[in-house]
């Protein structure tokens, strides 16, 4: 996507009137003067765009891009869509989502996207969750990927705001939200703190590719993992002869970036927890992601 599309892009989700956020990755790598298939199904993003948690969406974005890249083929869109910063817009959207016949599957990130309203209002469409973001699954096609015992390691509530995490007193075990760049920024000091996720850091290999999706692509952290398997998952879904997508993501083994992932009641089964902290003398260097693991030191993740 150059310069002028991401501007475009951007203008689209401020507006008041929310629309269709275009094709992005226009048949996940078709061509520009290929012939577009008979048939096209779609899975969408649904996560934040603008403001505060606007790097939730964009992360994911290109996480998903990188997913399309690697699976190959040519039948399947990404629609991404901003869910508005609410509950109440994140519902209108995935009604909207629900009634759409081309959209297969739903890959959501944020609170609003995360919702049990949100959840609901997809009806019998698959949803496929990036992280916990404090989500119970809500019906039999919502799947999330994250341990289902993360909440109890944590010492802030599941569904806290990076605002206020970012006051909340030391010694703090946060999960998903606590990862985010913002985060770092906002608070003074990240002593005594500790991350925890079910998604791993990406390598430098899986940096490199991710770099390569688009322009003024941000350092990738355990979201942009987390979606791209997500992402893996659901074009592995659309693409299966199973008729039923929930049925072929509840039955699925699928081998991941974060390792193997099957569900059981809708959560991944047999989940890791990583738990990372920050490097500070990474930040002082203006660095976009230091988030490092916890048993490793500072010193030893220096390059």
């Amino acid at each position: 996507m150059d310069a002028k599309q991401v501007s475009s892009f951007q203008s689209s989700v401020t507006g008041k009137r929310w629309l269709w956020i275009g094709v992005c990755g226009i048949l996940l790598l078709l061509a520009a003067c290929g012939a577009r298939p008979a048939s096209i199904s779609r899975v969408a993003l649904l996560a934040p765009f603008e403001g505060r948690y606007r790097e939730v969406g964009y992360q994911a974005l290109h996480a998903a891009r990188l997913a399309a890249l690697d699976s190959g083929g040519t039948s399947v869109e990404l629609l991404a869509i901003d869910d508005g910063g609410s509950v109440a817009s994140a519902v209108d959207r995935a009604r909207a989502l629900a009634g759409d016949p081309l959209v297969k599957v739903v890959v959501a990130l944020g609170y609003a996207a995360t919702a049990p309203e949100t959840q609901r209002a997809l009806g019998d469409k698959p949803m496929l969750i990036a992280g916990s973001w404090g989500a119970q699954p809500e019906t039999p096609g919502v799947f999330v990927l994250a341990s289902p015992s993360l909440a109890g390691t944590l010492t802030a509530e599941t569904r806290v705001e990076v605002t206020e995490a970012a006051r909340l007193e030391a010694p703090l075990v946060g999960g998903d939200v606590f990862a985010l760049q913002q985060f770092a920024r906002l608070r003074s000091s990240l002593d005594r703190l500790k991350v925890v996720s079910s998604g791993s850091l990406p390598d430098a290999a899986f940096i490199e590719r991710y770099r390569q999706t688009g322009l003024f692509v941000p350092q990738p952290g355990p979201l942009a993992t987390l979606t791209y398997d997500a992402f893996g998952l659901a074009l592995m879904a659309v693409r299966s002869p199973e008729a039923n997508l929930t049925a072929a993501l509840a039955d699925t083994h699928y081998d991941g970036y974060n390792g193997l992932i099957r569900f059981q009641g809708g959560w991944w089964q047999d989940a890791p927890l990583h738990d990372f902290v920050y490097d500070e003398t990474c930040l002082g260097r203006g660095q976009e992601m230091c988030l490092i693991p916890a048993s490793q030191t500072p010193v030893e993740a220096a390059p």
